[in-house]
């Protein structure tokens, strides 16, 4: 055969070559090879100053290094978590994007914590997921306070370490900068209590259960005394009650047992502590389940008045016309409201009887001066500043919002008594005290509605002889204080009368009856209890009280 064009024309065709099979997809695949080589490097060059930086200058020194690598995300979002400071125990991780990062660590080094800005600490075992993936929880807490009933509860004081927020209006509170494990402590006025254990969570729901206090009063003499003391006590075990108030400082200024507050003794208030093993009495009640309230006595302090000067503190209100000390209708010696000295030494010893066990600090006489002695006026008192009717009231309530801070701070809670016409009076009757304001600056109010302190009721003049309506009277009054007191946050809890009327006004005997027909009107208008006023400490009716 030849090789000419018949010869090219008559040829058989052969099958396709291997080349021609496979040649482009060889051609695909090297191209995608390639591309893939010059991301990668490129990838590698970026994080190449990253890793030579974590492995250090030196080729021995990198040898003796790990390179470490996480990727690290939002528990809460799964997304990845972009931040400008992360460390490995300690240990500073250089960001890869991506959410990795990559830190040096010694030889056989085992990551035990891992920080990143805005988020808690992570224990490294606890929160890996899966390979080199950790989740981490943001560093926040909010949450929503409630009641039983899931109304919101404004005004919830609420403390993570040593920092504390309050709930706003619709019971919502909010933390940041949340450590690992985080534990809050939550109070509302007439509730108990409540510590929560976060664990992972960044949001909470709290429902706080009421707390009922109903208590009996021991005096700065009566908690020294055996007989009187375990009457008190054996009421606590049998007759339903559940709180103490006990003199911390008495209407004379003296103190019940030996302050540390330096000023104590340098007037001298701490000469005749009543009972030196409060400290132990106050524990053994704790741990029995009683609530403790420590009463001090504020602006009525006759120590503080009459030796004050001798130690450089001369706060004693003066008789304009004496130029002496002005004194009450029991010849006591006052103090000025308007001295800010006066303020820390009685805050010092409220935080002093948190820090001794006490739950709660109540100050009584806190208020200006009433009631002067036969030689004198009350016009003729005399303050560091003229008093009027807008400086009193802001006095008061500026006094009790230091102590207050200062006393929630410790971990206690702040009361303060108030004249039981204080619900029906729109002004400071004089003293200081008016409602609203007092409202701002304290946990409770404790009105003292003792219907012998009445002269028949404001609102009705058919309760002309008041003593005879206790039941009247102690509703009627709490009755228009709570509708003022709506969304204070503040609790009502009023002291209840258990002596007899004034034997030169009626002599009125108050049994079983009187005394039930308040607790009734307490029950009624769903106040978190109440407490027994009786100055001989005596109780004489015991559970006949109690329904």
């Amino acid at each position: 055969m030849g090789n000419g064009p018949d010869d090219w024309g008559q040829r058989v065709v052969p099958a396709p070559s291997r080349w021609r099979r496979y040649g482009p997809l060889l051609i695909g695949l090297a191209v995608a090879v390639a591309l893939g080589t010059w991301v990668l490097s490129q990838t590698i060059e970026s994080s190449a100053p990253v890793i030579s930086a974590l492995r250090g200058a030196q080729p021995a020194a990198a040898a003796d290094r790990q390179i470490v690598q996480l990727r690290l995300i939002d528990a809460t979002t799964g997304v990845e978590i972009t931040s400008s400071h992360v460390t490995f125990d300690s240990i500073p991780a250089a960001g890869l994007g991506g959410g990795r990062y990559a830190a040096s660590l010694a030889p056989g080094a085992a990551i035990a914590q891992i920080d990143a800005e805005g988020y808690r600490p992570t224990p490294m075992p606890a929160r890996r997921d899966a390979g080199l993936v950790v989740s981490l929880i943001p560093a926040i807490v909010t949450g929503t306070i409630s009641d039983a009933d899931g109304a919101p509860l404004p005004h919830a004081r609420v403390t993570l370490d040593d920092r504390g927020v309050v709930s706003d209006v619709d019971g919502h509170f909010a933390f940041d900068a949340v450590p690992a494990d985080p534990q809050l402590e939550v109070r509302a006025s007439g509730f108990a209590n409540q510590s929560i254990d976060v664990g992972d969570r960044t949001d909470v729901t709290i429902v706080l259960e009421p707390q009922d206090i109903r208590g009996a009063y021991l005096t700065y003499y009566g908690i020294a005394d055996p007989d009187i003391r375990n009457g008190v006590v054996k009421l606590l075990a049998n007759d339903g009650l559940n709180a103490l108030v006990v003199d911390v400082k008495g209407d004379l200024g003296y103190l019940t047992y030996e302050s540390r507050v330096p000023l104590a003794d340098e007037i001298g208030s701490n000469n005749r502590p009543t009972y030196t093993n409060l400290d132990e009495f106050v524990a053994q009640m704790k741990s029995q389940g009683v609530y403790m309230i420590a009463r001090i006595v504020v602006f009525k302090d006759d120590m503080l008045a009459r030796n004050g000067a001798r130690v450089g503190l001369d706060v004693a209100v003066k008789d304009r016309t004496t130029g002496g000390i002005w004194t009450d209708g029991e010849r006591l010696g006052w103090v000025d409201p308007f001295r800010t000295e006066v303020w820390d030494y009685n805050t010092a010893l409220a935080e002093e009887a948190i820090d001794r066990g006490f739950d709660e600090v109540q100050f009584d006489y806190v208020r200006f001066p009433t009631d002067p002695g036969v030689n004198t006026a009350l016009d003729r008192a005399k303050f560091s500043q003229v008093p009027t009717d807008e400086n009193r009231p802001d006095t008061i309530t500026a006094f009790l919002t230091r102590a207050h801070e200062a006393v929630n701070a410790h971990g206690g809670t702040l009361g303060a008594d108030i004249f039981g016409y204080v619900c029906w009076r729109d002004d400071d009757l004089g003293i200081g005290q008016n409602l609203e304001r007092l409202a701002t600056a304290v946990d409770y109010l404790h009105p003292m509605v003792y219907p012998s302190t009445f002269n028949g009721l404001p609102m009705d003049p058919g309760y002309a002889d008041s003593p005879a309506y206790p039941y009247e009277t102690v509703f009627y009054s709490l009755q228009r204080a709570k509708a003022r007191l709506v969304g204070t946050g503040v609790a009502l809890r009023p002291w209840l009368q258990y002596f007899d009327d004034y034997p030169w006004v009626s002599g009125k005997r108050y049994g079983p009856t009187e005394l039930n027909a308040q607790r009734r009107a307490i029950r009624e208008l769903g106040l978190p209890g109440w407490m027994w006023w009786d100055p001989t400490n005596l109780y004489r009716y015991g559970a006949e009280t109690h329904e």
